[in-house]
């Protein structure tokens, strides 16, 4: 991470995760139903697994659309952020604190608090080199003001 250029946030390690896990948690549910459907197989135990079985999708998907739609860049003069068509620049002098929920993990929670408002970035590819870098260029637009 070079500081003239700019980056995005990534969360490789967490879609790398998820190819992992799914899996196995569809093996899961798949034993859950035949187990279920064995012990009452009737119309109610049906509709019961195959909504809940919509909802295990919609999961996997909410957290893959979030993985790749939720872009954000860290560019020289600030923070940018965009998700499903919306869009938000935030100055690096803005921002008061970083905060990195699991450090030392392949994936973390970064929580950067403004004066404002918070920001929450879930799933976060090398959040510690990320929170250094945040920090040194708000050393660097300090020492440009004075």
């Amino acid at each position: 991470m070079e500081k003239s250029k700019s980056f995005f946030m990534t969360r490789e390690k967490h879609l790398d995760h998820m190819v992992r896990v799914v899996p196995f948690i569809v093996l899961c549910y798949a034993i859950q139903c035949y187990v279920i459907y064995q012990m009452a197989p009737d119309e109610f135990s049906t509709l019961g697994l195959t909504v809940l079985g919509g909802f295990l999708a919609f999961m996997v998907g909410a957290f893959i659309i979030y993985d790749l739609k939720h872009k954000v860049e860290f560019q020289a003069d600030g923070v940018s952020i965009s998700f499903l068509g919306s869009h938000k620049l935030i100055s690096y002098e803005d921002i008061w604190s970083v905060e990195i929920k699991d450090p030392g993990e392949n994936f973390s929670t970064m929580v950067m608090t403004g004066q404002d408002q918070k920001h929450t970035f879930y799933f976060v590819d090398d959040a510690e080199k990320i929170k250094k870098w945040i920090e040194e260029k708000k050393q660097d637009q300090l020492l440009e003001a004075a």
